[in-house]
């Protein structure tokens, strides 16, 4: 089915460019595809998200490279899917692609996702909010605001401050 599908789906999804893609340098994302994920990955975090990971599509393709190709396959599929009108219409009262909503419209439409009755619909929200959180959480960009110092293979030094521990005298053993 899905083979049959994505072709279908491709004709119709016209995705709003939002940001500046290298679509020569993507090997498993397609232009399209990188524009409909960074729109939904923009819903999730928040209109901050080019700031708070600016390596994101690239980053997106290259985790792309060590899963499956039904598993990338069914990807294409649900990015495509969410930008049909007819998925607007339905779950924005839009007739606009995903993309081209604004991003508390992209907001509701994930909502109505997540409390779908449809599974796959509710595995698309999850599929969506789990890459968008691992490339915010894997950007450097964001360390800071959620307090994480980096990691201690390259920084020695966090391990001898027991962070977890405010207050304990007792040594860390390593």
């Amino acid at each position: 089915m899905a083979g049959t599908m994505i072709p279908v789906f491709n004709l119709f999804a016209h995705p709003k460019q939002v940001i500046e893609i290298d679509e020569e340098s993507l090997e498993y994302l397609d232009g399209k595809g990188a524009h409909i994920l960074f729109a939904v990955a923009e819903a999730v975090i928040g209109s901050d998200f080019k700031d708070k990971a600016p390596n994101f599509i690239a980053l997106i393709d290259d985790y792309l490279a060590y899963q499956r190709r039904e598993s990338r396959e069914a990807l294409r599929q649900g990015l495509l899917l969410i930008e049909t009108n007819l998925v607007a219409l339905v779950f924005a009262g839009q007739l606009r692609g995903f993309s081209h909503l604004s991003i508390p419209d992209r907001q509701k439409v994930l909502a109505r996702l997540k409390d779908s009755r449809v599974q796959l619909f509710r595995n698309l929200y999850a599929a969506f909010v789990n890459i968008s959180a691992s490339a915010y959480y894997a950007s450097e960009a964001t360390w800071r605001e959620i307090q994480y110092d980096g990691v201690s293979v390259d920084h020695p030094s966090l391990l001898s401050i027991p962070r977890w521990r405010p207050g304990d005298t007792r040594p860390v053993e390593l």
